[in-house]
């Protein structure tokens, strides 16, 4: 299993703002309770997420085991830490962290092997949606047989100028989540 990019850097022609990532902490914690996070502590945020990408990328060259902690960090570095997961120098630090090479990541990071890689994934994440009308959401879950799997847990919302005016009740809570997604990653894995 490998996790691709759906990055919105690219489908929104500019890095996630900050106002629109801080509406979400809420959702957050109601939907995935367990899941530490809190907001941005600094001033300036992100600027930009496709280092992380790519680096992920450089992560799933080295171990495919390790990149999955790798991921994992990078995730709990910006919600939760408030490291600057657009700084090379972080995400090599937390690629030490995962047992990874962080010199063969900065290389990859400097020399911008896997930019590519990540542009190629995101234009056949946006053809999925497009032409065979794939639902993207966080996850999307392609399974070997070909059954497509979008996050049924989602709450829905309604953004009007880049803001959240509407959420509904997300469909589930807490265990019942997880022990959805247990049931996902078995049929995956079968």
């Amino acid at each position: 299993m490998r996790y691709r990019a759906y990055p919105l850097e690219h489908i929104n022609q500019r890095p996630a703002p900050r106002h629109i990532v801080d509406q979400e902490w809420p959702l957050v914690a109601v939907q995935e309770p367990l899941c530490r996070c809190k907001g941005w502590p600094h001033e300036e945020y992100l600027r930009t997420t496709l280092l992380a990408f790519e680096a992920y990328v450089s992560a799933f060259r080295q171990d495919p085991e390790k990149a999955r902690v790798f991921d994992l960090g990078l995730r709990r570095a910006f919600f939760w830490e408030g490291r600057r997961i657009d700084d090379p120098e972080v995400i090599c630090e937390i690629a030490g962290e995962s047992g990874l090479d962080p010199a063969s990541m900065r290389k990859d990071l400097e020399a911008r092997t896997y930019e590519e890689t990540v542009v190629a994934e995101y234009k056949e994440a946006m053809r999925l949606r497009d032409e065979e009308g794939v639902p993207m959401t966080s996850p999307t879950l392609f399974l070997e047989s070909g059954e497509v799997i979008h996050n049924p847990y989602a709450s829905e919302k309604k953004i009007e100028n880049g803001k959240i005016t509407e959420v509904h009740p997300p469909p589930a809570y807490g265990e019942a989540v997880y022990e959805g997604f247990r049931d996902i990653l078995k049929r995956a894995l079968a």
